[in-house]
């Protein structure tokens, strides 16, 4: 039966939580139950309801079923939490609408209160493969620890989810929904333990760590069968997909936040460790110590397409928590690829064996990844640049408008600077263009001093 309509709540779910809580409100609207900010009176209030309508002292339970059908452990909840939780997941209600929150996550607009864990216990009901042997333990908030968290759950998943439950959904430009179209694939449990262990690492990257070891879900292990004698990485890798304890420790202690920064830094100290390789071959005709290689031209451009292709894969899998770092590493980029707009080996003090035909332009860094692109009407950095939200663009949009100017400077092709001049000035593409109000966002001063708006 369906619990009487009472008010209308936002919910958020969004990137720096496990699970929703409170957003803002409408005027004149209580707070939904999801933390212990309600009045001594309200909470007594809703206990001693709660309590009647069971029939009997249900504040001595610590579990309750929710109306998935999955079991749910209160112990960490506090008396008058529980209350309220036990009134959300076994009352039912309505969702008014679910629309994507810019920079990501998704609010949920939720008819009569109780509503977070009984919001969380639809949503596990959906995004689980089966249901839980034992009682999912629930924090205030409605995280379960034991769990990844629900944007990660989630995925690129709920609209999806809306359409089988029949709630309302509704899409917002330049939110995560928007970006299935670059066809995001989540990360596998394998590659997520990869991702965990290899950030303790200063140089690995997670698809460099241990690529030897192959586990799947499909084959369990007990902790006492993943131990691989005297082989403590191997050991904790398997332990970080088969044992979930051992991966709830982890991802407690390095959270996604942090993993998306690391990675990205890394990238960044991978690209300045090639050019400063690219700049020693160039002046001197050393070739790279690691493996020996002759940093061309052609070889240096094909590896920074190499980075190029890991921060935009990144982006999308480790979205929303990897904008920032990603736009700080695509910034590196284009800044840095800008300052070799030369021919490479005109001052080099080494006889270098050079093709009858090679011209400067095939010597010039700068060239052949700005003016050659190699996937037809791919535009380096600026593709992967579209990908990010538009509040993240605002953010560095002085910087941007910057390297327009010097590569206004720099001769860049014209359609180049089209596209560049379009993401300053808030044109990116229906997914970004709109802002809050549906108003696009102005460009700086700078950006359109003395240059048409480009459409």
């Amino acid at each position: 039966m369906s619990a009487p309509t009472k008010e209308l709540g936002n919910l958020s779910l969004g990137s720096d939580m496990s699970a929703p809580h409170a957003g803002s409100q409408r005027q004149g609207q209580k707070p939904p139950y999801d933390t212990e900010e309600s009045s001594d009176s309200e909470s007594e209030e809703e206990s001693s309801s709660s309590d009647e309508e069971s029939g009997s002292p249900s504040s001595a339970a610590v579990t309750v079923r929710g109306r998935s059908s999955i079991t749910y452990d209160l112990r960490m909840l506090s008396q008058s939490a529980r209350a309220k939780a036990r009134h959300g997941l076994s009352g039912e209600f309505s969702v008014e609408k679910c629309r994507p929150i810019y920079g990501g996550g998704y609010d949920f607009h939720v008819v009569d209160h109780g509503r977070v864990y009984w919001l969380v216990d639809q949503l596990h009901r959906w995004v689980l493969p089966g249901r839980p042997s034992a009682g999912l333990q629930l924090s205030p908030k409605g995280e379960c620890s034991t769990l990844d968290p629900m944007l990660d759950l989630i995925g690129d998943n709920m609209k999806d989810i809306c359409q089988k439950v029949k709630w309302p959904y509704i899409p917002t430009p330049g939110t995560p929904t928007d970006m299935s179209q670059y066809n995001s694939t989540p990360m596998s449990r394998p590659e997520k333990a990869r991702d965990l262990l290899s950030a303790f690492s200063a140089d690995t990257m997670p698809d460099e760590f241990r690529p030897e070891l192959v586990e799947t879900i499909g084959q369990p292990r007990t902790p006492e069968q993943c131990v691989v004698q005297g082989d403590f990485e191997a050991t904790m890798f398997r332990l970080a997909v088969h044992d979930e304890s051992v991966y709830a420790s982890l991802r407690k202690v390095m959270p996604s936040g942090a993993r998306a920064a690391i990675f990205f830094d890394k990238i960044q100290r991978r690209i300045r460790a090639l050019l400063v390789d690219f700049n020693q071959y160039r002046q001197k005709g050393t070739p790279r110590q690691s493996d020996r290689m002759a940093l061309e031209v052609d070889v240096v451009a094909e590896e920074m397409r190499a980075h190029l292709r890991q921060i935009q894969k990144n982006t999308l899998s480790r979205s929303p928590r990897g904008f920032k770092g990603a736009a700080e590493a695509l910034l590196y980029l284009l800044r840095t690829i800008c300052q070799y707009n030369f021919d490479s080996f005109e001052a080099s003090t080494w006889d270098r064996a050079s093709g009858s035909d090679e011209t400067a332009e095939d010597r010039n860094l700068y060239f052949q990844l700005i003016y050659n692109p190699v996937d037809g009407d791919d535009f380096f950095v600026l593709s992967c640049l579209e990908l990010l939200p538009e509040e993240v663009l605002q953010q560095i949009t002085p910087q941007l408008d910057a390297i327009f100017s010097d590569m206004q400077m720099n001769g860049a092709p014209v359609p180049y600077l089209r596209k560049l001049h379009s993401i300053i000035a808030g044109d990116v593409s229906a997914r970004a263009a709109v802002g809050a109000g549906g108003q696009k966002r102005p460009a700086t001063s700078g950006s359109v001093s003395g240059r048409k708006r480009t459409k």
